[in-house]
Formats: structure tokens, C-alpha cells, sequence
């Protein structure tokens, strides 16, 4: 059965509405925080999760970005194992609790230079990158402290993660400069 054009349409249409999108967010979001490298001296691993939690709203903007970050915090909360290690509720709240929130926080930031057009250029988006890592990092430190005392928050919450974020920061570069979409409102 061959599809005429209007049908053909309609599905594409459907399949990057933005609703779809922030669900593929999420299932991303969801399938980098499994990419995990636990480290001895902290309870904060290494996951693959800062990068498409940036990655979604610097692709595809705010609502989607932040759609697919509430998906996958909604997805723990309802006691779904999507976090680092296919953990769930605990994560919420314990060591790990404030990056999740600076998620939130950085998907806005990052989505919304994203539609204002500050990430046309490579130092609009090496900036924005940089100010979503900061935030994640200060809202996960804030948090890390009352469980492992202030005093050890930068060895613990910051400093291990600064190399690997250099990284993920280039490899953002790299895939939102060769990518360029436009949503649906």
C-alpha cells in the first residue's frame, strides 16, 4: 500500500512533535544515566546524564528540553528505576538529590538561550554549556554538603567531575553545531 504525501506528513509531523521529542529526551536522559563509573571516595558517580540533560534543550530548546528532564524526574518519583545504577526514589532525596534539581535548572537556562538565539555561535554556546555545568555542579554541591559536611563538598562533589565535563562540554559542541532543528510550538 503506498502512502500519499499528506499521510506521509502527518506522521513526520507526529513524530517530532514536541511532545515526542521531550519523550526521546527523556529515554536518552534515562540511557546515559546507566553509562556510570562509580568513584570510592564519593557517593556521586560519573554518568553519561549532564550531557543529555544539556544536550535535549540545546537541540531542541526550553519546553522540550525541560519536558524531557520532567519526564525523567516524574519517572523516579513514581518509583521507576531511572536513575544512575537504576535507582529510584532514593535518589530524590539523599547525596545525588541536588544534581538532579540543577538539572531543572540548567535545562531552563540552556533552553532558553537556546530559543533567544544565543547558541548560534560557538562562544554563545560555549558559555551557556559552561553556565548549565556551573549550575549543576553548585546545586549538587549544596546538596552534597549536608550529607558529607561543606568541608569535603569540593573533593567530593566538584573537582572529580571538572576533566569529564571539559570533555562533555566538546562533545555538546560538536553535536549541537552539527545539528540544527526546528520544533513545533
Amino acid at each position: 500500500m503506498l502512502m500519499n504525501t499528506t499521510t506521509l506528513n502527518s506522521r513526520t509531523s507526529v513524530l517530532t512533535h514536541p511532545v515526542a521529542l521531550s519523550v526521546y529526551g527523556a529515554l536518552v536522559i534515562v540511557a546515559l544515566t546507566q553509562i556510570r563509573i562509580p568513584l570510592p571516595f564519593t557517593p556521586v558517580p560519573i554518568t553519561g546524564q549532564t550531557f543529555a540533560v544539556i544536550l535535549w534543550p540545546l537541540l531542541f530548546g526550553r519546553n522540550v528540553g525541560l519536558g524531557s528532564i520532567g519526564l525523567y524526574l516524574g519517572a523516579g518519583a513514581l518509583g521507576l528505576p531511572v536513575f544512575a545504577g537504576f535507582a529510584a526514589l532514593t535518589a530524590l532525596w539523599g547525596p545525588t538529590s541536588g544534581y538532579l534539581i540543577g538539572f531543572v535548572l540548567a535545562g531552563a537556562l540552556v533552553g532558553g538561550l537556546r530559543d533567544r538565539g544565543v547558541t548560534t555561535s560557538l562562544v554563545g554556546s560555549t558559555l551557556t554549556i559552561v553556565g548549565a555545568i556551573a549550575l549543576i555542579l553548585a546545586s549538587g554541591a549544596l546538596v552534597l554538603g549536608q550529607f558529607v559536611g561543606y568541608n569535603n563538598v569540593w573533593m567530593m562533589g566538584v573537582a572529580p567531575f571538572l576533566i569529564g565535563d571539559v570533555v562533555k562540554t566538546v562533545l555538546l559542541l560538536g553535536t549541537s553545531r552539527a545539528s540544527t532543528w526546528k520544533t513545533q510550538s
